[in-house]
């Protein structure tokens, strides 16, 4: 009697498993493909490639102030006089104002890109809770394929194929070109909203 409720209550829990498995509804979005294709990323990428070129102006500019102090306290100025000193003095402060810049400013700008890096995630993320939400879906997977240049070597080739997290999956299931959709027209929406008036609203386009 007791193997027999035993047996009646695994085929109970298998029956559960099985069904809970078959009403699971799951997609697949290629996350890769819809940061690429994301409007916002392409905007963010020229603003910080913007601030990447001013920095790196600066701070030509500043090496070479540092280069011309350098060389006329060693042609210009006799040692051991004032003006010496002060040179030695502006020589000190310019090298102090460009390792700040170099370790302030350089992270400052990394640190930045890095949040706004995030910000499209969350909006990926928003996209595709809203859209699995009002189509039923229950899990949605990262997916990407591998990439069509071939692999360097063995090693690269083993480190792309050991990342694929999903190995197969139908089309029918794939929401990468609706997230894609929905995240530009948002974008473009909000762009134009904030956009003062008479100025293009226009987001960056993809080379």
């Amino acid at each position: 009697m007791n193997r027999f409720r035993f047996s009646v209550a695994v085929a109970g829990v298998t029956a559960m498993t099985a069904s809970a498995m078959a009403t699971t509804r799951v997609a697949v979005v290629n996350i890769a493909v819809v940061s690429e294709r994301y409007l916002k990323t392409a905007d963010l990428e020229a603003k910080f490639e913007q601030d990447r070129v001013r920095y790196n102006e600066r701070m030509t500019g500043l090496k070479q102030q540092v280069e011309r102090t350098a060389r006329s306290l060693q042609e210009e100025v006799k040692p051991g006089t004032q003006a010496f000193a002060d040179r030695q003095k502006q020589l000190v402060m310019l090298e102090a104002e460009a390792k700040w810049i170099t370790e302030a400013e350089g992270r400052k700008i990394e640190q930045g890109l890095a949040a706004s890096l995030r910000t499209i995630y969350n909006d990926i993320q928003s996209v595709i809770g809203q859209i699995a939400e009002e189509q039923g879906i229950d899990m949605v997977l990262a997916a990407d394929r591998l990439p069509n240049e071939p692999p360097s070597g063995t090693a690269q080739a083993r480190q792309q194929i050991i990342l694929q997290k999903v190995l197969y999956w139908h089309p029918r299931t794939e929401l990468t070109d609706e997230v894609v959709s929905r995240l530009n027209a948002a974008y473009k929406a909000a762009k134009a909203a904030t956009a003062p008036a008479g100025a293009s609203a226009t987001p960056t386009a993809k080379p």
